[in-house]
């Protein structure tokens, strides 16, 4: 199906459409297109609302600043495409080319990113909130002073990739593989390297406390000491370079490792933050469940407004409560309301019934009139015609009168 374009918010036709590179601002699309090209086009402020790409082309593109809401790129070239500045949420770009993509101090929420080319690609000093890289290849890419919220790197390759001074709170890195990559000053708190493979890993001045290492295989390791580990945990088949013994994780279930299964889990314990039950599959979806409420909120506090959530709650719980009320006196007054209903519909019937009667009587009147028909000054024509309950002969007229 072509692209639907939803109009210019500006009024005008497309730019772009009519062969020049760089369109007015505030266009919106939505709709599906296939093939489509938009390369080395000017898009900045563009609005995308359920659109739908596939084997498309972006590359060298200006996105910056767009807004892209419940949308979908398949098998799609973005390429030393800008979107800095960019909101994206609901978007998913599967298995897309993003290499040299920047999309420095973009939004980012809900955004899957899976078996997705992301070499060299910069996401410096974005907000991120569950976002996807499951089998992603990530190598040189730049996280460096990112805010990344339950992030998900399962099983994706980290060579070279620069997450310098990122928050990473409950990242999953299960399953990495990598080398080369710097964790410089990052914020782990709660992370996952269950079953990850990496080389040559810069630890320095990483908060690294609650997460969990087991079966985890990281060599060559640098800023790594007993105090910086120190809250971590593992099992007996983690191999950190140095030496260190970590405590147990806890309960620990399915071979994360095992290329058959599909699906990877964990489960951690930090303390009063209570217990996170996480699954994981690698097409995307995330399904978490904690003990604790009030420890659910901790990953994300900084990055959520939870005066705005709590008030947020309390209108809805007023606004059901008010419905209910609603409900209820509409039901209490029911019985009323069905009585009054059999009033007026045995008023509707009598006044049915006497309609009716009124009728019969006129029409009986009306077949009994006699119809004077004047032919000329000499004769008169008497027509009564017969009542229709009857079928008796007419009188005979009377007798033509002589002048």
């Amino acid at each position: 199906m072509p692209l639907t374009a939803l109009g210019l918010l500006l009024g005008a036709q497309s730019a772009w459409a009519m062969g020049d590179d760089h369109p007015r601002r505030g266009l919106a699309i939505g709709g599906e297109c296939d093939s489509c090209d938009f390369s080395d086009k000017n898009l900045a402020g563009a609005i995308f609302i359920g659109a739908n790409f596939d084997e498309s082309d972006f590359s060298d593109s200006e996105l910056g600043g767009t807004t892209i809401v419940e949308s979908r790129f398949t098998d799609t070239d973005f390429s030393d495409t800008n979107l800095s500045h960019a909101h994206l949420s609901g978007v998913t770009f599967l298995r897309t080319d993003m290499t040299g993509a920047d999309f420095s101090d973009a939004r980012i929420e809900r955004v899957n990113f899976s078996d997705a080319s992301l070499e060299h690609t910069n996401f410096s000093d974005t907000q991120m909130v569950f976002a996807t890289f499951i089998g992603s290849t990530l190598e040189g890419a730049v996280f460096a002073n990112a805010t990344l919220s339950q992030a998900n790197f399962f099983r994706s390759r980290i060579n070279d990739t620069n997450f310098r001074s990122a928050s990473l709170h409950g990242a999953n890195f299960a399953g990495v593989t990598g080398e080369g990559t710097s964790f410089l000053d990052a914020d782990l708190r709660g992370a996952s390297f269950e079953n990850a493979v990496l080389d040559e890993v810069n630890f320095t001045g990483t908060n690294l406390n609650g997460v969990n290492f087991t079966a985890a295989v990281i060599t060559n390791i640098t800023g790594l000491s007993k105090e910086t580990i120190r809250g971590a945990c593992g099992d007996d088949s983690t191999q950190l370079d140095g030496g260190f013994d970590l405590p147990e994780c806890g309960d620990r279930t399915g071979p994360i490792s095992d290329e058959s299964f599909r699906m990877g889990w964990r489960i951690n314990r930090s303390g009063d933050a209570g217990t996170t039950i996480r699954f994981e599959t690698e097409g995307g979806t995330v399904i978490e469940r904690r003990t604790s409420a009030d420890g659910a909120m901790d990953n994300v506090r900084e990055t959520v407004n939870v005066d705005a959530m709590r008030e947020a709650s309390t209108n809805a719980l007023r606004d059901i409560a008010r419905a209910e009320r609603e409900i209820n006196r509409v039901q209490s007054n029911r019985p009323e309301a069905q009585r009054a209903r059999a009033e007026a519909m045995a008023e509707v019937e009598q006044a049915r019934a006497e309609l009716a009667r009124q009728g019969a009587v006129e029409t009986q009147r009306q077949s009994r009139v006699r119809i004077e028909v004047r032919s000329d000054e000499d004769h008169h024509i008497w027509v009564v015609p017969p009542p229709r309950d009857s079928h008796r002969v007419p009188p005979p007229p009377p007798e033509p009168q002589h002048h």
